[in-house]
């Protein structure tokens, strides 16, 4: 039995799936998307929902299957001597009626439908917690550096005030203050590292590997330079308007199984609406009995007298309803998450503009104060306090661009959908869209059908 002990990316069945991937050999620095090959390789909730998809094919066979024929034969012979032996040998042939095996299939296809989308759906969640454990372990060892920067500005300032206040020069309370703030830096620093030991292993985890396999890799680590050079040029006003918002809602997996399921519950109702019409038996037979030759056909079905299957037509057109009504709602739930990550993208993205052009300015005055510093009109406390400024203003860049990172990431899940590919939307939508508004404008005709009207005033 395969474990996740046993997962290994020098396994001989991986690197042939990287090669059909485009990696002639393995990566020999490993970023968040080759580890999102190593989780789709791995990782065991893609076995499940592989496994629910092969139940589900199974199901349109079952579907599919006729109701088998039965024979009956019998022999007797009575005790008068002159009787001859008795015989009978008779079949009884079922025949379905109204279309139910064919909306047996139908109901059986949908669901297969909706398991196929659980694949994508499972693959796309997977995607989703691998890139956010990146972005949470690469935002905390960033931090981590800048940490370590700051204890060692702080152990300075420490210096030198402890050195002054033997000078008599600064009083012990602004002594203690900086200690303080040195002693929070190193507690800072102990629950980063510890925090980051616990990213590696959901990493990992998220990744389809155990801890010591995944840490045999390298990882291809952020460079805070081009941390703070990175271009963002995504319009969202644009990519996101009506036509390709309603793209993004056909996109996402979630819909469409949304749509599959509705689609089963409507097989299924037909289905019931057909039980109402009774099955057929055929039932042909051969007798022989005393020197004679009998042939007879009957003919069995079932009488709907105390019944015509209201109750179950009854239950399969209220869950036919909740899956129209459920299908709403998920809409309005994802136009609800579009709306909120693209506020919260484009809040995220003016917070970094507003970090950066603080950055500058403290960047330039630190300069200035080195200069300053050379040219004797800045003391050392001076200096080392303006590069801490400079460098916290650092960090709260560093800081805003992983909360555009999230927000970015926050936006991709609302479309599922990878922002790259949202100028495409538009393009998409007019190809691709009939079928769904179509089945947008028939749950929406059904449930005004189906909800009660309230009086008129």
């Amino acid at each position: 039995m395969v474990s996740l002990r046993m997962h290994d990316t020098g396994d001989e069945g991986f690197q042939a799936y990287m090669r059909e991937e485009g990696y002639a050999n393995l990566p020999a620095q490993w970023g968040w998307r080759e580890l999102l090959h190593s989780s789709f390789y791995f990782h065991p909730d893609l076995n499940v929902a592989r496994s629910q998809l092969q139940v589900a094919m199974a199901g349109i066979t079952t579907a599919g299957q006729r109701p088998n024929p039965s024979i009956s034969a019998g022999a007797g012979r009575r005790n008068e001597p002159d009787v001859p032996e008795v015989y009978s040998l008779g079949f009884n042939i079922p025949i379905e009626t109204a279309g139910k095996r064919q909306a047996r299939i139908d109901m059986a296809t949908a669901l297969s439908d909706d398991a196929r989308f659980n694949i994508a759906q499972t693959a796309w969640t997977l995607r989703q917690r691998l890139l956010l454990s990146w972005i949470e372990l690469n935002a905390a060892q960033q931090n981590l550096l800048i940490l370590q920067q700051e204890n060692r500005l702080r152990e300075h300032i420490v210096t030198m005030l402890q050195q002054r206040l033997e000078a008599g020069m600064v009083s012990s309370v602004e002594l203690s203050n900086a200690r303080l703030q040195w002693q929070r830096i190193q507690q800072s620093l102990v629950l980063e590292q510890g925090r980051i030991e616990e990213l590696k292993t959901q990493l990992a985890s998220n990744a389809g590997l155990p801890l010591n396999k995944f840490t045999s890799l390298t990882l291809q680590a952020d460079d805070a330079a081009t941390l703070m050079q990175a271009q963002h040029n995504i319009d969202i006003a644009h990519s996101l308007n009506p036509t390709a918002q309603d793209a993004a809602l056909q996109n996402r997996v979630d819909i469409r199984a949304s749509l599959a399921r509705y689609a089963a519950s409507e097989a299924r109702l037909r289905l019931e609406i057909a039980r109402q019409y009774p099955d057929i038996s055929l039932s042909p037979a051969y007798n022989y009995e005393e020197g004679f030759h009998i042939w007879s056909l009957g003919i069995n079905s079932l009488l709907n007298i105390m019944h015509r299957n209201q109750g179950q037509i009854a239950e399969a057109t209220a869950l036919r309803a909740n899956e129209a009504a459920q299908f709403e709602a998920l809409q309005a739930r994802v136009i609800a998450s579009m709306d909120s990550a693209r506020s919260r993208y484009a809040a995220a993205l003016q917070a970094l503009t507003q970090a950066g052009a603080l950055y500058q300015t403290l960047q330039q005055q630190a300069v200035l104060a080195g200069q300053r510093f050379e040219l004797g009109y800045a003391d050392r406390l001076e200096l080392v306090t303006q590069q801490l400024e400079s460098l916290l203003a650092k960090q709260n860049f560093i800081s805003a661009e992983y909360q555009v990172q999230r927000a970015a990431a926050a936006l991709e899940d609302s479309m599922q959908l990878p922002l790259e590919n949202l100028g495409a939307l538009p393009r998409q939508l007019d190809a691709t869209s009939q079928q769904y508004l179509s089945a947008q404008q028939t749950l929406s005709t059904q449930s005004q059908d189906q909800s009660p009207r309230k009086p008129q005033p």
